[in-house]
């Protein structure tokens, strides 16, 4: 007789039950213990390939609806292209008289309706021609054009205070070919004249007051904002006529008709 013999458990094997389905279902041991290996973790992604994961999510998704684009007012702009409109006289400055190739005379369109204005360049001989600029040397200077008549049809029909001076920020545009000056009317600052400080005697530099309702958003939406530069010269725009176009016999008469005086 055997005695003190150790008798060694047997490996658990796995159990099989009915699936709910009637099929076999098996315990849920461990995969190793399975014999079945377990998948490799998924690979994490690179700074850079989550920077261009996200791009092309933006890209993909990406509309200017709801979009407004800031005025330029609200950013510094002192060498922007600008005019200056006081009661007696325009002035544009140096940078709006240097971008516009190498005009020196200029015609003013307006179109009252769209409270819009257009600096157009022409010839010297050009009718209605105004000379903007000064030529010293090999370069043009900003002067001082005075036109009170003018200037009075221009506060009168945009309402404007005639103890304020108003600059206007100009856009560079091309039709059909030509290469203009668009300004917007009422996309304007208001200035007032330049007092002393009573304490130091010092000139002090007025602040821009802008328009109220500007103060209700950044600025147009994209759509009006494109809408707002497209120009057409030949609808509601008071263009010159070429003196060459009109009969002899009426030169004399139009012309008459057609002389601003000046101061």
């Amino acid at each position: 007789m055997i005695e003190n013999v150790q008798t060694w458990p047997q490996q658990r094997q796995p159990v099989f039950r009915p699936a709910p389905s009637g099929g076999i279902q098996r315990n849920n041991f461990p995969s190793h213990q399975q014999g079945i290996a377990s998948p490799p973790p998924a690979k994490s992604l690179s700074r850079e390939e989550r920077q261009e994961a996200k791009r092309l999510s933006e890209e993909a998704n990406f509309s200017f609806s709801g979009y407004q684009v800031v005025r330029r007012e609200f950013i510094s702009h002192r060498f922007d292209p600008a005019m200056t409109i006081r009661g007696n006289s325009i002035t544009f400055n140096n940078s709006c008289i240097s971008k516009l190739e190498d005009a020196t005379y200029v015609q003013f369109l307006i179109n009252p309706e769209e409270r819009k204005l257009a600096i157009r360049p022409c010839d010297e001989g050009a009718r209605d021609a105004v000379r903007w600029c000064v030529i010293k040397g090999d370069k043009r200077k900003s002067r001082e054009i005075t036109c009170r008549p003018f200037t009075t049809k221009l506060y009168e029909l945009m309402g404007w205070d005639t103890l304020y001076r108003y600059k206007l920020q100009g856009m560079k545009i091309n039709y059909q070919g030509e290469s203009l000056y668009l300004f917007d009317l009422t996309a304007k600052e208001a200035y007032l004249p330049q007092s002393r400080d009573p304490e130091t005697g010092k000139l002090k530099r007025p602040k821009p007051i802008l328009p109220s309702e500007w103060l209700e958003t950044f600025g147009l939406s994209v759509e009006e904002h494109t809408a707002s530069t497209k120009i057409d010269l030949s609808n509601g725009y008071m263009e010159p006529v070429e003196s060459e176009n009109i009969p002899e016999e009426n030169v004399e008469q139009t012309s008459q008709n057609n002389t601003m005086e000046v101061y």
